[in-house]
C-alpha cells in the first residue's frame, strides 16, 4: 500500500471520528449548528433576508432527545425565532437521556467553516472541513490536509492563526470547489487578521489594488484575465469546536490566479514562473547576487512558487536570478536604457505608488510575489501584491512600543527611509525621471476617487456594517480583546474607525505636500508645465470639479485661485 493510499485511508477513518457533539442531537433546517465549548454558544447560518424578522425553522430532535425548550417554550417542529438580530441569543435548553444539554442559539448570514485536527506551521496534517452556507440546507463534510499559514503570523505564541486548507475526494483525488463566486481550486487560505484591529486592512488595500492597478503586460494577449491579486468571502470559523473568529476565505496566489503558462512536460521546457521571498534579504531587495541551487526550493530568501520543484527538478531561478543580476551590475545607463526588458514597469510603477499609499513597509522586500509569464518568450517580471495586513498605520507586532510603530506613522517618508532599499524602484526613480513623475501624475488622477480619504474610509465603513449586521463584531470582540495578538489591547471597531479616519488624513496630507507635491505651475501634477495644466486650472475655476494642490495653482501668491493666475500659467508655458 503506497503513502497516498494509506493517507486517505487515514483521513476517512478521521472523518468518521469528528465528535458527534451535543448540537448533533438539535438540527435546525436540516443542518446541526457549529458549537463553541467555551461560551457553550450555537451559532446558525440563516440567509440575510431572515434578520429582522420572526424567523420560523423546522427543529429536528434525535431520538433521545424527551424535552426541548427554547426561551422557556416548548419546541414540537416548528419553532419561531423572535426579532432575528444581530448579537441576539436564544436560550435552548433539553433532555437527552440522563444528559442536560444548554446552549446559547446565536444567527449570522455568513458562512460557517469548522475545522477539525490538529495542526502546526508544517507539515500538513489530516482533517475535516465543514463548511456551510447561509442559503444552503447542507453541510459539506470535506477530507482535507490542513496547516497553519503565514511566517510570523505561524509562531508558536500567537493565537489566531491563518490556515491552508487543501481538499480531496475520497479516492485520493484533488477536489475542486468554489465558494462565493471565486474561483474553483482545491486549495484555499484562511486569513485571520491576526494583528490587524480592523480585521479589514487586507481587504481594503486589495480592494484598491484592484481597482487602479494596471494589468500585467501580457493580459493584452492572454485569453483569460489575471489577477494580481487573491480575492476573498468573509466566513466565521470555528477549531476543534471554539470559537475563532472572524476570516476571509480567500483564493491562493498561484500559476491558476495569474495565468500564467504551464510547465511543458512533454519537452521539460519551463515556461511560467512564480517567485516569492520569504523574508527580507539584500537578495530580495535585488541588491544581490548569489549563486543558487537549480535543485533547491530556495535561493537565498525566494521560494520557488511555480513550477512546484516536487514536479519540477532542478527548478528555474534563471530568469529571477538574471532580473537580480542587472539590477546589481547594470551601470545607471543601462539600466535606464533596458530595464523595460526585465521589469514590467507600469506594473513596478503602480506597486511603487501603492507602497507609498499604503505605507507599507512590510511589503518591500517580502510579502509580495514576482512573476513571468513565458520566460521562453518574454523575461520581464511583474508583480501580485500580498498580505496587506500590516499596512496603513498597522505595525505586525503589537507588543509594547511597536504598537502605532513610527514605520507606519501617517507622516513617514517610507519613500526616501524604507523603499530607498529596493534597488529595482530605488533606480526606477533616480534614473528616470519620468517613473516618479508618471507616478505622481497617477496619484493626482485618483486623488478625487479612488485615493479620496472619504472613498477609502467607507470601504471600511462597510465591511464594518457588515459585520455589525450579522454580529460578528461582537463575537470577535468578545474572543480576541485583550489578547496576546493585540498586545493585550481591547479590540474596539469603532475606536480603530476613528484612528483610520484620523490616519488617512494625515496620510494623503503628507502625499499631497510632499511625496507627491507637485512644483508651481504643474496644476495636473504629471511632472511636466504645458498647456494641459492651462486647461485644468480653467476647469478649476469653471467647475470647481477638480483636485489640485493650492500651492501649485496659486501662481500670483493672492491666496485666491481665479484668471489672474491663468495668466501667470500662460505666460509660463510660452516662455518655456
Amino acid at each position: 500500500m503506497d503513502k497516498l493510499q494509506r493517507f486517505f485511508q487515514i483521513s476517512l477513518l478521521f472523518v468518521c471520528l469528528v465528535p458527534l457533539t451535543m448540537s448533533a442531537q438539535v438540527m435546525f433546517n436540516g443542518k446541526k449548528a457549529a458549537i463553541d465549548d467555551l461560551t457553550d454558544t450555537w451559532l446558525l447560518t440563516v440567509p440575510e433576508a431572515a434578520f429582522g424578522t420572526d424567523y420560523c425553522m423546522t427543529i429536528s430532535l434525535d431520538d433521545g432527545v424527551t424535552r426541548c425548550y427554547i426561551d422557556g417554550n416548548a419546541v414540537d417542529r416548528d419553532y419561531t425565532f423572535i426579532n432575528v438580530r444581530p448579537g441576539a441569543t436564544y436560550h435552548l435548553w433539553a433532555l437527552s437521556g440522563a444528559d442536560t444539554i444548554t446552549a446559547n442559539v446565536q444567527f449570522t448570514y455568513w458562512p460557517v467553516i469548522q475545522i477539525y485536527g490538529n495542526y502546526t506551521k508544517r507539515p500538513y496534517y489530516n482533517g475535516t472541513v465543514i463548511y456551510s452556507h447561509p442559503d444552503s440546507a447542507v453541510l459539506e463534510s470535506i477530507i482535507s490536509r490542513v496547516r497553519w499559514a503565514g511566517s510570523s503570523t505561524a509562531g508558536a505564541d500567537r493565537k489566531k492563526h491563518n490556515f491552508h486548507l487543501k481538499f480531496y475526494n475520497e479516492d485520493g483525488s484533488k477536489k475542486n470547489m468554489s465558494f462565493g463566486g471565486l474561483r474553483s481550486d482545491f486549495h484555499w487560505r484562511l486569513d485571520a487578521g491576526q494583528v490587524d484591529f480592523s480585521r479589514v486592512r487586507n481587504r481594503v488595500a486589495k480592494d484598491v489594488w484592484a481597482d487602479f492597478a494596471t494589468q500585467p503586460y501580457y493580459a493584452a494577449y492572454e485569453p483569460k484575465v489575471p489577477h494580481s491579486y487573491v480575492r476573498g468571502d468573509f466566513v466565521e470559523v470555528f477549531l476543534n469546536d471554539q470559537y475563532m473568529g472572524i476570516y476571509s476565505l480567500n483564493e491562493h496566489m498561484d500559476r491558476q490566479q495569474l495565468k500564467l503558462k504551464q510547465y511543458d512536460y512533454a519537452n521539460s521546457e519551463f515556461h511560467g514562473g512564480l517567485w516569492k521571498p520569504m523574508s527580507m534579504s539584500y537578495v530580495t531587495l535585488f541588491a544581490q547576487l548569489l549563486d543558487f541551487d537549480s535543485s533547491s526550493k530556495t535561493w537565498d530568501q525566494f521560494y520557488v512558487k511555480y513550477p512546484n520543484i516536487d514536479d519540477v527538478n532542478p527548478t528555474n531561478f534563471n530568469t529571477l536570478a538574471e532580473a537580480v543580476k542587472f539590477s546589481v551590475l547594470s551601470s545607471d545607463a543601462e539600466f535606464l536604457d533596458s530595464a523595460q526588458y526585465y521589469f514590467d514597469i507600469p506594473v513596478f510603477r503602480d506597486y511603487y505608488l501603492f507602497l507609498l499609499l499604503m505605507q507599507a513597509p512590510d511589503n518591500i522586500g517580502k510579502n509580495v510575489y514576482y512573476a513571468c509569464h513565458d520566460v521562453a518568450a518574454d523575461k520581464r517580471l511583474t508583480i501580485a501584491i500580498w498580505d496587506l495586513d500590516c499596512t496603513q498605520g498597522q505595525f505586525y507586532s503589537n507588543q509594547g512600543s511597536n504598537y502605532h510603530h513610527e514605520l507606519v506613522s501617517p507622516e513617514y517618508d517610507m519613500k526616501n527611509n524604507q523603499l530607498v532599499r529596493h534597488n529595482v524602484m530605488r533606480r526606477l526613480w533616480q534614473t528616470d525621471s519620468t517613473f516618479h513623475n508618471l507616478a505622481m501624475k497617477r496619484y493626482w488622477q485618483l486623488r478625487a476617487t479612488t485615493f479620496n480619504p472619504d472613498s477609502i474610509l467607507n470601504r471600511y465603513r462597510n465591511y464594518f456594517d457588515e459585520m455589525k449586521r450579522c454580529g460578528a463584531d461582537h463575537r470577535e470582540i468578545a474572543r480576541w480583546s485583550y489578547g496576546s495578538d493585540l498586545g493585550g489591547r481591547q479590540l474596539d471597531f469603532d475606536n480603530e474607525l476613528e484612528y483610520i479616519r484620523d490616519w488617512w488624513t494625515r496620510h494623503i496630507d503628507f502625499l499631497d505636500n510632499n511625496t507627491f507635491a507637485p512644483q508651481a505651475g504643474d496644476v495636473n501634477g504629471d511632472g511636466v508645465i504645458n498647456i494641459a495644466d492651462v486647461a485644468t486650472l480653467i476647469r478649476y475655476i469653471l467647475t470647481q470639479n477638480v483636485v489640485l494642490r493650492f500651492q501649485s495653482a496659486d501662481l500670483d501668491g493672492s491666496g485666491v485661485i481665479n484668471v489672474a493666475d491663468v495668466v501667470v500659467l500662460i505666460n509660463e508655458v510660452l516662455r518655456r
